[in-house]
């Protein structure tokens, strides 16, 4: 939703940690190779651009960019992480781990978690009024990533 507001070398950066949160589990599903490919393509980046870098590399790279920048990294990595419905242990502790390294504090993290759980439940129910709640969440998404 955000991830073009990345530069080229946070992307690649943001592609890493892509990368290994889908490995954390030492499971690499189909699904999250098309995830993967689903971001190159969004983010206008060749897998051949994508240098492998250590979790721990890539996490200090990404230090000097903007608050808002490591917000909305993290915001896209929860979304992934709940793409299957729920955090293993793994992904727990890897969201974690980036979280207190770009200062997320646990009531941002919540509100993360929170929008994706009100997503999930915006498209599980019929609601008339389902537009101004679509603008709403975005609304809430917006202000969260400040």
């Amino acid at each position: 939703m955000f991830l073009n507001e990345l530069s080229k070398k946070e992307s690649i950066l943001f592609i890493n940690l892509v990368k290994n949160l889908a490995n954390v589990d030492k499971v690499f599903s189909e699904k999250e190779e098309q995830l993967i490919s689903d971001y190159l393509e969004e983010l206008s980046l060749n897998s051949s651009e994508v240098d492998s870098l250590p979790f721990d590399e890539t996490l200090k790279a990404l230090t000097s960019s903007t608050s808002r920048i490591q917000n909305i990294i993290y915001f896209e990595l929860v979304g992934l992480a709940l793409v299957d419905g729920l955090y293993s242990e793994e992904e727990t502790a890897f969201l974690s781990k980036i979280a207190n390294t770009f200062n997320i504090n646990e009531g941002k993290q919540t509100s993360f978690l929170n929008f994706f759980k009100d997503v999930k439940a915006l498209y599980e129910i019929t609601v008339i009024d389902y537009e101004s709640k679509i603008s709403e969440l975005k609304t809430r998404i917006s202000e969260l990533l400040v």
